[in-house]
């Protein structure tokens, strides 16, 4: 069966193979791959489809790795405030988003900002 290029199943598994090309070192394909799934499934299903974290969580976090905080905070930032909108202030995965979120803002100097959050 073909799903088609824009299936939530096809943009599934574009972003696994970007989290399998970053496993094995490949930042610039994984980022590439990335973006393309988020923005299909932004397309596809709207900002706030929990899919839509996911996939702004994983290009955010290869970000962060690769050093890019500033272009990783407006991610992180982006799934927070989902997680909140979605799930609520008290929820566990808008807690964690929260952590993460004020971990990389610390990191790049920008205590006051995670001091906000």
């Amino acid at each position: 069966e073909t799903l088609g290029d824009r299936h939530p199943d096809t943009l599934t598994s574009i972003n696994n193979l970007g989290a399998l090309l970053k496993d094995k070192g490949n930042s610039d394909s994984a980022e590439a791959l990335y973006r393309e799934a988020l923005e299909a499934q932004r397309e596809t299903l709207g900002d706030r489809h929990p899919d839509i974290l996911t996939y702004l969580y994983n290009l955010g976090l290869l970000l962060q790795k690769q050093g890019r905080l500033g272009d990783a905070i407006p991610l992180f930032r982006e799934e927070l405030e989902g997680c909140d909108a979605r799930y609520g202030k008290g929820h566990d995965e808008t807690q964690s988003s929260a952590s993460n979120l004020v971990a990389l803002l610390k990191k790049a100097g920008r205590r006051r900002q995670a001091d906000e959050i």
